[in-house]
């Protein structure tokens, strides 16, 4: 992974994933583009730890392929300016990648409005604007002339509405039991799951506050019953003290509120970057996310062929049988010195 703020992050509004994604792409183009549409988000995604991933191309291939897949449309850099957790405020630089080909007048449009993505300060979008602002025609509805005899006829109104009775309420039949809490029937079904957890009504109501708490706190049924019946001694003297000291002990913690101090990142603005250096937008001119020298580079490189795949003396395989004797003849030849006969010991 990359560090954070560096990594991969996707571009919003992106098509399903398919299997002709990067069809219009050349085969090493489109086998670094589907590598990295599967890299999870934040991973790093420069042309050197590419190369270190795909061992069938070297960095200057990783580099060129990058390039292209700018040019598609595919990737872009932009460098943010952010808010920190202290007040202060940096620059981050992140590489967005969209599995949908953009145009550059796209790419530029998001560089402006960096909507969705860690950007809870930035301005909404045009289209955005006409639906959280109504038009100046739809004027909010005026308030009724306050008038002195409203709080009669609110009275008069209120007075003539029924009564409503408060409910009580039934009163349980005769030979019927009244129904028992929830707590009651976790602790009065321990019994058939548990023969040395057998409880009796008296029991069941003065641990029944213990187990409320438990609900109190955010646990289920089923784990209050795992939590009282798992990992029982071989023989239970008295259920009732047993239950009530591990109901207390294993009482679980409080539930905190969710904290509300948590910084929320306020981008306050974006510049597009070069994809293979540190210009941006302001600085150079740039051309399908590159600039002039990085792209006078890659071309030159192109030109002369040191684009392509990694030669085979850079691949990992069996070491070759090589002839000491005849190679070193070879390079003594070279050099004009002739062939020297060094004979050998008799053993």
């Amino acid at each position: 992974m990359a560090k954070a703020g560096y990594g991969k992050r996707h571009a919003p509004d992106e098509a399903p994933r398919g299997a002709d994604d990067f069809s219009h792409l050349d085969a090493r183009e489109a086998a670094v583009a589907a590598y990295i549409d599967r890299l999870p988000e934040g991973a790093a995604i420069g042309y050197k730890v590419l190369a270190e991933e795909l061992p069938q191309y070297g960095q200057q291939a990783c580099r060129s392929a990058l390039d292209r897949l700018t040019r598609a449309g595919h990737l872009r850099r932009i460098k943010v300016h952010v808010t920190v957790a202290d007040g202060g405020r940096r620059w981050v630089t992140r590489t967005y990648f969209s599995r949908t080909a953009r145009d550059a007048d796209w790419w530029a449009r998001y560089v402006r409005f960096v909507r969705g993505i860690d950007a809870p300060g930035q301005p909404p979008a045009p289209g955005a604007v006409e639906r959280e602002h109504p038009r100046a025609s739809q004027q909010p509805q005026q308030p009724q002339p306050w008038s002195s005899q409203q709080p009669q006829q609110q009275q008069q109104q209120q007075q003539q509405l029924p009564q409503r009775q408060p409910e009580s309420a039934p009163e349980p039949e005769p030979g019927v039991p009244a129904p028992r809490s929830e707590a009651y029937s976790v602790l009065a079904a321990l019994g058939g799951q548990e023969p040395r957890l057998q409880l009796s009504d008296g029991e069941c109501v003065a641990l029944e506050h213990l187990v409320d708490e438990w609900f109190v706190r955010g646990l289920g049924r089923e784990q209050i019953t795992r939590a009282l019946v798992a990992g029982l001694p071989a023989s239970v003297h008295s259920a009732g003290a047993f239950l009530r000291t591990r109901l207390e002990n294993k009482m679980p913690p409080v539930p905190q509120p969710a904290r509300t101090d948590v910084h929320r990142e306020e981008i306050l603005g974006a510049l597009m970057m070069c994809a293979f250096c540190d210009e941006d937008e302001t600085t150079a001119t740039l051309v399908d996310g590159v600039c002039g020298d990085c792209r006078a580079d890659i071309d030159r490189d192109e030109a002369s062929g040191a684009t392509g795949d990694v030669p085979d003396t850079f691949l990992a395989r069996p070491r070759q049988p090589l002839d000491v004797a005849a190679r070193v003849a070879e390079l003594r030849s070279a050099a004009g010195r002739g062939t020297v006969t060094v004979p050998r010991p008799r053993r």
